[in-house]
């Protein structure tokens, strides 16, 4: 191997390098779930809203692709704004969740069953819906499927 060729090699270690800690800094950037919350119990699953102004927001920077490019977009239902699908019900019987309309967006509270919903709303600016994801409806105990949550804005794309 020559100087040209060690030099080649060299360039393509860095540059590997490089990707691999950008790669890794942004792990986690696109997970669906909700955090978890420290464990409580709770009995009923409810979703709630309450009304206050509906000011419709500019699409945020951070908005991500369409929901329904997602590769899980089939087992995303629709729980928020209703009607709620028969389907919709039965993801969201394993969880709590509040909803609630303010400017510019909505506020979201929701925990798995089981668990105690956090004391702080999260906001997302632009939200206009709430899917909840489970990919195996049957499964009757929380966290044994693929669960969570994603908020997408008017357009239908998936919040941050």
């Amino acid at each position: 191997m020559g100087p040209r060729g060690l030099t080649v090699l060299s360039i393509a270690g860095i540059a590997g390098l490089l990707f691999g800690v950008v790669g890794w800094k942004q792990g986690g950037t696109d997970l669906v779930a909700a955090p978890p919350v420290p464990a409580s119990s709770s009995s009923a699953p409810a979703a709630t809203s309450s009304p206050s102004a509906t000011a419709t927001a500019p699409v945020p920077a951070g908005a991500g692709p369409l929901l329904s490019s997602m590769p899980y977009a089939s087992f995303a239902y629709q729980v928020w704004p209703g009607p709620v699908s028969a389907d919709g019900k039965l993801a969201m019987s394993r969880w709590k969740l509040t909803v609630t309309r303010q400017a510019g967006g909505i506020a979201v509270q929701a925990a798995e069953d089981g668990q105690s919903m956090a004391s702080v709303s999260h906001f997302y600016p632009g939200g206009a819906k709430v899917y909840i994801l489970d990919s195996d409806l049957s499964a009757s105990s929380p966290g044994a499927t693929d669960e969570g949550l994603e908020v997408t804005n008017a357009q239908g794309q998936v919040l941050p």
